[in-house]
């Protein structure tokens, strides 16, 4: 799906800015300033040669972290970690106010990105004179009150500025610190255990360009290594990639991420946003996008142990845009098939227009300005369901890619079995493709029984798919229910799965000890196990957020425990 293309580029801009910003400031620097003055002393005016924070990380309170880790840590099963944190981390609150968040703000100083941490305290003395044993002695004072320690080969310079302390690696940093941090924590700080905010558009040009070419320079030397017949199918497709991320740069106007352990609600959550500049390209290829009435929103089920659903509109720059995302791919792939010493001319070539079928008719859907899905599991001891549904703009065509892959096969070795136009159900025609199931393959057999059976139906905008023992009923539901749902008030995309029918299942195909102890942690707490992550559009950009459970986290825990039981025992 797109979207799906989107969020991975989102990520990847998300990580390679931040990282920009906090490793390449040395490699910044030093090119900035030698063309640029020295910061003035303070109080002479120089505050006018930096910008408010590019970038902003907060970490919750000390109060809210210590509390946190001992949940999470308990959860796990490792309280210990959990206690030692709190320990190390009260050796150092003395003075610190305890409810109030810790901060590191970076503004771009004389155009070079300058990290100035925040702490929470009226008395920096006095931590400062706890800490002497680690700083090597105490602390010197200059005139001007400000404080100064050296942690190793660095030398750190603070401030005590009204309720709060300022730390920089330079002095004349200290003037860019607020005296009150608290108004730039807005959605952030004892909102989460940790929050990054970017604030990309901030950054000046001519800085976004140098951070620009080194990640091109990057791509380029990892380029350089890449060796073989596909290798310049390779560097397209990569090259393609570079040029969106460059993009993706020079529009986006601010991202965020969170994560936060929730003990009241007994789960972890992750937040991320990314909002593009109002008028880009970037902000019309999101503006778009929104819920749209579905098809297969029946797939949202309280009892599946797993479903994912996403129905939303496509706007002209998204489909463009897709439309060159899937040129470049095509190029590439069809280097990398030429390449292939185990195929055939003539197999390279079948695969080649079978993949021109199939990109062909996923482009005329999503011309027609909308994205539509559904998928279902739903699991229990010994059964194994799994259907999906998408829309697309001609089933017919969709029947006959399937059609054109059955001749193709038809007379090679134990090939599957393929009957079309079998029967018709509620306007779907219905196809059925069978394979034996090899006597050796006995977990097979367990989930699929002596033949694999995929069933796939084909409506006038639709195809549906459908896996499992008795799963042909589970696809005339979800035809039956196409028309069903009307409304669009629900997120562009969601994903829920329940860890402990799925471990239920796995366990009954094949006894293991770790799953066994997942399962019996789990029923322990009367829990599923849950994840679940929705995706919305939000004024120019979009917004996801990934929830794991309490149980869950017990689940993994208890497997982990397990684990390293085994491995004690067989130490001795």
């Amino acid at each position: 799906m797109r979207t799906n293309g989107i969020r991975n580029k989102i990520a990847n801009l998300f990580v390679c800015m931040t990282a920009a910003l906090l490793i390449a400031t040395p490699a910044i620097a030093q090119e900035q300033l030698q063309t640029t003055p020295k910061l003035a002393p303070a109080g002479t005016g120089a505050s006018s040669d930096a910008t408010d924070p590019v970038l902003i990380v907060t970490l919750g309170s000390l109060d809210k972290l210590m509390q946190d880790a001992n949940y999470i840590t308990g959860a796990v099963g490792q309280p210990q970690l959990g206690g030692l944190f709190s320990m190390i981390a009260g050796s150092y609150a003395q003075g610190m106010d305890m409810n109030q968040p810790i901060g590191v703000l970076v503004p771009l100083v004389d155009g070079v990105p300058q990290p100035i941490a925040v702490l929470p305290t009226s008395d920096i003395k006095s931590i400062l004179k706890r800490l002497e044993a680690q700083t090597g002695g105490p602390a010197d004072e200059l005139d001007d009150g400000t404080m100064v320690i050296s942690i190793g080969a660095n030398t750190i310079f603070i401030q005590q500025k009204g309720a709060w302390a300022a730390l920089a690696p330079r002095k004349e940093l200290l003037e860019f610190a607020p005296m009150d941090p608290t108004s730039l924590f807005e959605g952030m700080g004892n909102d989460y255990d940790i929050a990054i905010r970017l604030k990309v558009q901030q950054v000046p040009l001519e800085t976004r360009n140098m951070l620009v070419s080194q990640m091109r320079q990057g791509f380029e030397q990892a380029m350089q290594k890449q060796e073989g017949a596909d290798a310049e199918q390779t560097r397209e497709m990569a090259d393609s990639s570079m040029k969106q991320l460059e993009q993706f740069i020079n529009d986006t106007d601010e991202l965020n991420l969170g994560l936060n352990i929730d003990k009241t609600e007994q789960l972890v959550a992750i937040d991320s946003s990314f909002t593009a500049v109002d008028g880009s390209k970037l902000a019309s290829l999101y503006s778009g996008a929104h819920a749209i009435p579905s098809q297969f929103a029946s797939v949202i089920r309280s009892d599946a142990a797993a479903y994912y659903h996403a129905a939303t509109s496509i706007g002209p720059e998204a489909i463009e845009q897709t439309r060159k995302t899937l040129k470049s791919s095509m190029n590439s792939l069809s280097g990398m098939l030429e390449s292939q010493d185990n195929l055939t001319p003539g197999q390279a070539d079948d695969i080649k227009i079978l993949i021109d079928q199939i990109v062909e008719l996923s482009m005329k859907s999503i011309s027609e300005g909308r994205a539509d899905m559904g998928a279902l599991l739903l699991t229990a001891e010994d059964s194994f369901q799994f259907v999906f549904g998408a829309f697309v703009a001609d089933g017919d065509e969709a029947a006959q890619i399937a059609k054109d892959v059955a001749a193709k096969l038809e007379n090679e070795p134990d090939a599957p079995r393929f009957e079309f136009d079998r029967s018709t159900y509620n306007g779907v025609t219905m196809h059925l493709v069978e394979a034996d199931v090899p006597e050796s393959e006995d977990e097979a057999r367990k989930v699929f029984g002596e033949k694999l059976q995929v069933h796939i139906g084909t409506g006038e905008k639709s195809v549906y798919v459908a896996i499992g023992k008795e799963s042909e009923s589970l696809m005339k539901q979800l035809i039956d229910n196409s028309d069903s749902d009307k409304s669009a008030d629900r997120p562009i995309g969601q994903f829920n799965l329940k860890l402990k029918p799925i471990l239920e299942f796995a366990q009954s195909i094949e006894s293991n000890e770790g799953i066994a102890a997942m399962i019996e942690e789990l029923a322990r707490g009367n829990a599923d196990g849950v994840m679940t992550m929705v995706q919305d559009s939000i004024e120019n950009g979009q917004a996801t957020k990934i929830t794991i459970s309490e149980g869950l986290l017990k689940a993994v825990g208890a497997a982990a425990q397990k684990a390293q039981a085994a491995n004690m025992q067989g130490q001795f």
